[in-house]
């Protein structure tokens, strides 16, 4: 029981919530337990919370003073690095091998503040293609998609961010392709046909419908007469 009262909230310092004798894993209180469960708060897999609506990381520690490290040194008297991304050991390279394998094939973009405090920005990378509005997206069959948008004069949000609870209760996102303001609509581009790709679309299509979105899904059939194709989703959905 001592070892609970001495567990406290990362974001403000208060006791940790605890439920029948048993402290919350991720040591939040009470009140930012809940803003967890809400999606007012999330979690971005390296221990800090984030404001969901501002980006920005909430820990306490981040808005506490800090001494700087005595920089270490290898065995070769080299500096050892940390990772750039999540900040943990990574042997003297630019990243631990955990990010590598993750990041290796993406351009991720991040985000770093006073040299030492990094944030994703873009953890899928790969953004080279230029719409005529002059967005970047992945491939060419979004950029169809978006020109054809932006031909007819169509309002569109490409990857809104769209935070749900997953099933071990922890808060995540997803990233529709595009979102219609003018219709209230999520159009997603399934532009693989590999099983995983297909598994993790299918996934977030539940996600949509649980959550009531209306949502059409369009695939490489309907590039080649992407006029037709969006004219009739247009169609359906007009108010």
């Amino acid at each position: 029981m001592d070892e609970i009262k001495d567990l406290v909230c990362p974001i403000c310092g208060e006791p940790t919530s605890v439920w029948y004798g048993n402290a919350r894993k991720d040591k939040l209180c009470r009140e930012h337990g809940a803003q967890l469960k809400e999606g007012i708060i999330a979690t971005d897999g390296h221990g800090n919370f984030i404001d969901v609506k501002t980006k920005k990381i909430i820990n306490k520690a981040f808005y506490e003073e800090k001494k700087p490290e005595p920089v270490k040194e290898t065995k070769n008297g080299a500096d050892e690095l940390t990772c750039i991304i999540c900040g943990e050991p990574s042997n003297g390279k630019h990243f631990c091998l955990k990010c590598y394998h993750e990041y290796k094939d993406h351009s991720v973009d991040i985000r770093i503040t006073n040299c030492r405090e990094t944030q994703i920005i873009d953890r899928y990378g790969n953004k080279t293609i230029k719409t005529k509005d002059g967005r970047f997206v992945r491939s060419l069959s979004e950029k169809i998609i978006l020109d054809y948008f932006f031909d007819h004069c169509t309002r569109v949000v490409y990857e809104k961010t769209i935070p749900y609870i997953n099933e071990k209760g922890e808060n995540a996102e997803l990233h529709p392709d595009f979102y219609l303001f003018d219709y209230d609509l999520y159009i997603e581009y399934n532009g693989l046909t590999n099983k995983s790709y297909l598994k993790k679309k299918d996934y977030a299509n539940k996600i949509y419908q649980a959550k009531g979105y209306k949502v059409e899904i369009l695939d490489a059939n309907d590039i080649g007469d992407i006029e037709g194709t969006l004219d009739r989703v247009l169609e359906k959905y007009k108010k």
